[in-house]
């Protein structure tokens, strides 16, 4: 009986405006409403931050995956429930920006719990997902967690190079988590004129960090040099 109350309170639109004395409207004290109750929610029993999320509207359930990423989260169930939510509303019809910021803020959650079970849904959603913010996060994401799972869809990210801001939180992850199926991609960016200073640095950075091949590297090493002197 409770769990439907309070997903019936969550279900409300948390963005109803007023309007004030000079005439403007605005949802601030709504917001602040909702993420005392979330913020108070994380606190206690963890079913009732899920029964938030499962029942609540985006804005809610983007509060709950917040307070997830500056709080924590190690149990099974709220891991599961942060997997679910990283592709939150990618396959609508029409992605609303509300969408967008659930998918964002379960990023963060997962960027700070370090699960290598998030790895497959996170790669899972950067095949589709269109927003950068997004592909940052999820970049960051996988170079925490440090799985070599996620690399060839860092490396899809990496060949779409849709923004440079893009290509370089992808290499900075491809050299955290140091697989030598990077290595190629590395070096080739490190020597492209078209990019940044900034991103070619990064590669070359990623390029030392890359874990050396069973057959002791002496190729890719004096390719490695070479680039580096570039």
């Amino acid at each position: 009986m409770f769990a439907f109350s309070l997903s019936s309170v969550f279900a409300q639109d948390t963005t109803t405006t007023t309007t004030t004395d000079t005439g403007t409207t605005g949802n601030k004290p709504r917001e602040q409403l909702a993420q005392n109750f979330v913020d108070a929610l994380a606190a206690q029993d963890e079913k009732l931050l899920i029964s938030a999320i499962e029942g609540g509207s985006p804005q809610v359930k983007a509060m709950c995956f917040k307070a997830l990423s500056e709080k924590g989260a190690s149990s099974e169930n709220l891991l599961e429930a942060i997997n679910r939510y990283v592709s939150y509303g990618l396959n609508a019809p029409s992605s609303q920006n509300s969408d967008s910021m659930v998918r964002y803020q379960a990023l963060q959650a997962a960027k700070a719990a370090k699960s290598e079970t998030s790895v497959e849904y996170i790669s899972q959603m950067l095949y589709s997902e269109q927003e950068t913010s997004n592909i940052i996060a999820a970049a960051q994401a996988l170079g925490e967690i440090g799985s070599n799972k996620g690399v060839a869809a860092l490396l899809f990210q990496l060949r779409l190079a849709k923004t440079q801001a893009i290509v370089y939180e992808v290499v900075v992850a491809l050299g955290k988590i140091g697989d030598q199926a990077a290595l190629s991609d590395l070096i080739d960016l490190a020597q492209n004129e078209q990019y940044f200073i900034v991103v070619r640095q990064a590669a070359v950075d990623a390029i030392k960090n890359i874990k050396p091949s069973s057959d002791g590297g002496n190729n890719n090493t004096t390719t490695t040099t070479d680039t580096a002197a570039q």
